[in-house]
């Protein structure tokens, strides 16, 4: 039986007390009139009744509106008769019941509001249905509302579609409750209508209950764009909070740095050059001073400090003069007098800092308790960075990091490394570093040393294997439901960008926000507040309460500084555009704004700290504003260069150092006596001792800054520390300390920490104790080996990773030492990550001969009853050539039904480019488990049957499969011929050619490939004035009001075939290119220029590289590690690796994977329904086709299903449902909707 309609399938559970549970297939999304035979929502249930017992017209089969009430104009010459709406589309139907219903836009169109109010009911059964269509705003909605009280109970709006939908309501809480049904339409614009029918009450669950609207009212930004005084008025602060204007334009614009000065003025740098570097000597940016005299809370002094600077991002004051970030420099420009006067032209400390993409450069200078300036640096500039005059070769390399400038030794180091695009980092009570990032998780707890997460590229260290991830339990964006954080935005956050970071510890706020870290979400127009929590050696970051709430599309906050009085002050950018872009004219340059945020009744602060005495500056390391405290001691590090500091104003430092009870001020005093170098070794011997680990870390830090290469009686006391100290923190410093210590000196330091099994799931000490073990493998192997070994049982990650880096130099004598120690292990534990590191060491060699001792260690771990041992020595074997095993490692393939040994034997065989499997693979072409095996691994072999082979079945493969299959086609001239022969012919759709295929055909560069392609494919457009012609025709074709209405569910269908092979969307997708979630998808301009134009703006990380084999395949994918011999590419499809001997030709490409204009197939109404799922805020679920119907139940796991995982699983291909009992029943639904089918 066939029928159209939309339902989205869910498998019914049936409550029971044994292990297994039944299943009732029923649609429970569905409204498909009388041809469902299986659906029986028109006759389910009862019409409710009135108080009085009449029988209500809530299905309007009287055909009028008895018992409704109508307000206003959306419901005139209601309800509809029979379906309006396919006979004014094809392409939608009503599916009402019976024979009226209501058809909000089929009188009167969009236009009209209005409200449709039923008599009031008393509910009588414990569940209701009712059909709902129409749009999916808030102003167009169902709502069952409380009739005595007015209280809405449930709220209910549609998806932006004519087909109507079941509705399913759980009542049981409301039993009894006279209630009554409004039908509100309030939208005027696209989708402002509703349609609705068939109120029923159920005494059974008739199916899932119905997710309730959540109005997301923090994400609906009202204004957009504000005089100054009108932005602060409609802020939304915590109670108690204020916000004023400090400066505005004219007076300040473009600010994009921010500093305080020690009088409590305010410095910007004013970065009118963004996005271009200008050529040199013409830059506009300037350093302005703002000074408040009056204690108003409104600057009164203005002046310009420096003009013509070039591409400005970073500015701090301090040491008599004015620290700035302008790539590719780190400049110092010199006040020394103090007259706001620049003393000489700017002095160039560092050069070598990249502007690639110049909203990453080198950013949010501030001044470390170590009294090094710190900043930030984004992942997508890459900076070489040395003094004037040092070679390329001396030069320190980074991308994405957290570095440091010593202000007075003149030193440079990377203190951490990875992230994404960091714009703010700064410092709580203990000292800990923390930094907000962009598009990756956005919070992280920054130690010397470590490496975090990055959003793309490859750490600098190759050997780095694993990174520490971030420390937030949260996201501050929507994932793949809205209802994730309560479904409101308070709790989600806004969106996954961010710049500035403050941890407040000014002492005015109340004490709850001191130690929170609070950041600017910039699509989300708000200062998000995460409260941090020590736990283990580091934190996790909570969401706290947003603490600023702006509603303004054009707030963009980019800093935040708490000053002498406590209060903070905040730079606001303010522009429309939200997203870096190189367009010079696409920013607003003539506004930016300074506010003030403050708590309770300001009192203003008179201060200039230069005046005071040493005495005086040393006893702010007992004040609750860590303002005072930072200055002082900049202040007092600045005087110790110059002279001996008072003798009492020390002894009051040591004093607090080691005998104040509060451990926050023993660290201040103990920072203060480092950065002016009164810190003896008999003092750090001391500190080491400290009850508090904050104290004994920081102390073990500034042994070594003091140091690199310490005393022997300091590295015995490390070592002694790093054995018994019973606190992680502290081992997190000593895990630190041990990388700066020489190689050759922190053996002893390594092996004591790594005896600490209670630090095994720890966050940040696996991986930094192996940052520090990973150099000794250069040095001594064998000794790495032996270390390595005896971690094993207490953190397993140092064995697995230290093998892999003695096997990775592939050097003889390296390999031998392995060989030898397998030979003389008996504990399969061991055993096998050592063959998994040997195999993956002989990978990429060609015709490796194996160790001398190999064939003793064959004989005996080949017949092992461990499988998997037994599998990796025949794996081994076959690398050195063993024929005996090649012939076993092919039977297991021919004929085994262990799919895990088969699928290693398959990997191990098209490796070596075994001949004979080819006429194997191409028998299991149609198989259904083998079938994506052997289609990729015929790529490998140039056979002239496999074209023809391929496209002779395209038509019976999975669609999965017929992914691979043209993939497969694509990689070789004389296959692409064939295709693009087969798809002339009609044998193969043209649908099935997708962008990134067409642009690795293109880079065959053969003659006649490139001739069938412009006649299946077309020209693809090159120029930028055809790629903006062809944005302003999409933007055209979008935004037609005239054009076939948005269907999201089908927009998920083509992102699904197409985007989301390289992209995450909501939790699910490739990782070839960046993930979408939190990006600025609503923007049409932006989301058209990256989907016509991706080379516009490439970031190097995602810059793919085409690979020309010596036997004549064309590979193209993202670089994802260069090691063993191997080079691994991600391609759209698979990862794929390839032996670097076999590569011929070898090309970094100027142009994306993403071909200019991917929307050239299809049709318009595919467009505006890809565009408006892009845009559109939570998944929605995905429209069912013949290309994706695999995707329903893929055999493996639940993707595209709902339903608790307590209770459902997949078991041998198999979805079950297990449980003890249940209450009620459990729903198990399937995130696709299906049309048109047949059953």
């Amino acid at each position: 039986m066939s029928a159209r309609a939309r339902i989205q399938f869910s498998f019914v559970v049936v409550a029971a007390v044994a292990a297994v549970l039944s299943f009732d297939a029923r649609p429970v999304f569905a409204q498909a009139g009388e041809k469902l035979a299986f659906v029986k929502a028109a006759k389910e249930g009862v019409l409710p009744k009135d108080k009085n017992g009449k029988m209500l017209n809530l299905d309007f089969e009287k055909g009028t509106l008895e018992d409704w009430k109508v307000e206003g104009e959306a419901f005139s010459g209601q309800p509809i008769k029979g379906d309006a709406v396919h006979a004014r589309r094809n392409d939608s139907k009503s599916l009402h019941q019976g024979e009226y219903w209501i058809g909000g836009f089929e009188k009167l169109a969009d236009a009209p509001t209005g409200t449709l109010t039923s008599a009031s009911f008393p509910i009588a059964a414990p569940w209701a249905t009712f059909l709902l269509g129409g749009g999916g705003h808030g102003e167009t909605a169902v709502e069952l509302v409380e009739t005595e009280s007015g209280e809405v109970l449930a709220k209910y709006v549609g998806v932006n579609r004519e087909n109507m939908f079941r509705v399913v309501v759980d009542l049981h809480e409301h039993q009894g409750e006279d209630i009554f049904i409004r039908v509100t339409d309030n939208h005027t614009g696209g989708w402002g209508h509703v349609n609705f029918d068939n109120f029923r009450f159920h005494d059974r669950q008739p199916g899932t209950a119905t997710p309730v609207y959540v109005e997301l009212i923090p994400d609906e930004y009202p204004y957009a764009g504000l005089e100054a005084e009108d932005s602060v008025r409609v802020m939304k602060l915590p109670e108690g909070f204020s916000a004023t204007v400090f400066a505005a334009e004219p007076e300040v614009k473009q600010p994009i740095a921010m500093a305080i000065d020690d009088r409590g003025r305010v410095w910007i740098a004013e970065g009118y050059q963004y996005p271009v570097r200008a050529p040199e000597g013409e830059g506009r940016d300037r350093i302005l001073i703002f000074e408040d005299t009056d204690g108003d809370g409104v600057h009164d002094v203005r002046k310009v400090f420096a003009e013509n600077l070039n591409l400005v991002s970073g500015l701090e004051v301090g040491f008599g003069g004015v620290w700035v970030g302008a790539a590719p420099y780190l400049l110092f420009i010199p006040d020394r007098d103090g007259d706001d006067i620049p003393d000489s032209e700017p002095e160039i400390l560092l050069d070598g800092w990249g502007y690639h993409d110049t909203h990453e450069t080198l950013n949010a200078f501030i001044w470390g308790p170590d009294g090094w300036l710190y900043g930030c640096h984004g992942v997508f500039t890459h900076s070489r960075v040395g003094k004037p005059g040092t070679p390329d070769e001396q030069r320190i390399p980074l991308n994405a990091a957290i570095w440091r400038y010593h202000p007075t030794r003149h030193e440079f180091d990377v203190f951490a490394q990875g992230t994404s695009n960091p714009w703010g980092v700064d410092f709580n009570d203990h000292g800990q570093a923390f930094c907000t990032a962009c598009v990756i998780p956005h919070l992280y707890h920054i130690i010397q040393g470590a490496r975090y997460q990055r959003q793309a590229g490859q750490h600098f260290n190759p050997h780095t294997y694993d990174d520490i991830k971030t420390i937030a339990d949260h996201l501050h964006y929507v994932g793949a439901w809205a209802h994730i954080g309560n479904g409101k935005s308070d709790s989600v956050g806004g969106g996954h960008a961010h710049a500035g970071a403050m941890i407040y510890l000014g002492g005015v706020w109340p004490e709850e926000y001191r130690n929170q870290i609070i950041m600017n979400n910039i699509h989300g127009q708000r200062l998000n507040a995460d409260v941090l929590e020590p736990e283990g050696s580091g934190y996790v970051g909570h969401h706290g309460k947003d603490f600023l709430l702006t509603g303004d599309k054009a707030s963009q906050m980019l800093n935040i500084r708490y000053g002498p009085d406590g209060q903070a002050y905040v730079i606001d950018w303010y522009d429309m555009n939200a997203c870096h872009h190189k367009n010079i004219d696409g920013h607003d340059r003539t506004n930016g704004r300074i506010y003030k945020v403050s708590y309770g009744e300001t009192k203003p602060a008179q201060v200039d700290l230069k005046q005071k005495s040493d005495q005086e500056l040393a006893e702010y390391v007992l004040n609750q504003n860590d303002w005072y405290v930072r200055h002082s001691r900049r202040l007092l590090q600045e005087r110790a260069l110059e002279r001996k500091l008072d003798a009492g104003a020390i002894e009051g430092l040591v004093n607090v150092a080691t005998r104040h009870p509060d451990e926050t001020r023993r660290l201040r005093a103990l920072w203060v006596l480092h950065v002016t170098g009164n810190l003896t070794t008999q003092f750090i011997e001391q500190g080491l001792e400290d009850e508090n680990p904050y104290v004994r870390g920081w102390t073990v830090q500034i042994a070594l800054e003091q140091n690199s290469k310490p005393a022997l009686s300091v590295l015995a006391r490390l070592e002694t520390m790093a054995l018994n100290d019973p606190s992680q923190v502290v081992r997190l410093y000593l895990a630190s300390a041990a990388q700066r210590i020489p190689v050759e000196r922190r053996w002893q330091l390594v092996e004591n920490l790594l005896t600490h099994a209670e630090d095994v799931n720890d966050h940040n000490l696996p991986l930094m104790y192996w940052y520090a073990a990973e150099p000794l493998a250069g040095v001594e192997p064998k000794r790495a080996l032996e270390l390595a070994l005896n971690a094993g049982d207490t953190i397993p990650l140092i064995r697995k990773f230290m093998l892999r880096r003695i096997a990775g130099d592939e050097s003889v004598a390296n390999l031998a030492v392995l060989v030898t120690a397998l030979k003389s292990s008996d504990d399969p534990n061991v055993q096998l990550p050592f063959l998994e590191s040997l195999t993956r060491a002989y990978r990429g060699q060609e015709n490796p001969q194996p160790p001398k001792e190999w064939n003793e260690v064959y004989s005996k771990l080949v017949e092992s009853n461990n499988k998997k041992i037994r599998n990796n020595t025949l794996v081994l074997a076959a690398r050195f050539g063993d024929s005996a095993a090649i012939d076993r490692l092919k039977t297991i393939v021919a004929s085994s039904d262990d799919d895990e040994s088969r699928q290693l034997a398959f990997d191990v065989l098209l490796s070596l480019r075994e001949p004979s499997l080819v006429p194997l693979l191409q028998s299991l072409v149609p198989n259904p488990k083998w079938g994506s095996v052997a289609i990729k691994g015929l790529a490998s072999y140039d056979d002239p049957k496999t074209a023809s082979l391929l496209i002779d079945t395209w038509g019976d493969l999975s669609s999965e499969n017929k992914r691979f299959a043209i993939a497969t086609l694509c990689t070789r001239a004389s296959y692409g011929i064939e295709l693009l022969k087969s798809i002339q012919s009609g044998t193969i759709p043209n649908s099935a050619l997708t962008a990134d295929l067409v642009r690795q055909l293109q880079f065959h560069n053969n003659e006649e490939l490139n001739g069938l392609l412009t006649d299946v494919w077309g020209t693809v457009a090159e120029t930028p004035e055809e790629l903006k012609q062809l944005i302003a025709d999409y933007t055209k074709l979008v935004n037609d009001p005239e054009g076939p209405n948005p269907d999201l569910s089908l927009g998920r269908a083509v992102f699904a075939a197409t985007c989301q092979r390289c992209h995450i969307l909501y939790g699910q997708g490739g990782k070839v290119g960046p993930d979408l979630t939190g990006s600025n998808r609503s923007n049409l301009e932006y989301l058209l220029s990256n989907i016509v134009d991706p080379s516009s703006v490439m970031a190097k990380e995602y810059q793919p590289s085409t690979v020309i084999t010596e036997d004549g395949r064309v590979l193209t994918g993202i670089v994802r590690s260069e090691e063993n011999g191997i080079l691994t590419l991600q391609s759209a499809e698979s990862m794929l690796e390839v032996p670097l001997a076999e590569i011929d030709e070898r090309v970094l490409n100027k142009k994306s994977m993403m071909p200019d204009n991917q929307l050239k197939p299809f049709s318009e109404l595919q467009i505006r329904s890809l565009i408006a799922y892009l845009r559109h805020n939570e998944q929605v679920p995905i429209l069912a086709t013949k290309e994706n119907s695999s995707l329903l139940f893929n055999g493996q796991d639940l993707t595209l299903w709902l339903g608790d995982r307590k209770i459902w699983s997949v078991e041998n291909g198999e979805i079950v449902g297990k449980t003890n009992g249940l209450k009620q029943n459990n729903f198990l639904i399937s995130n696709m909707v299906a049309e048109d089918f047949q059953l």
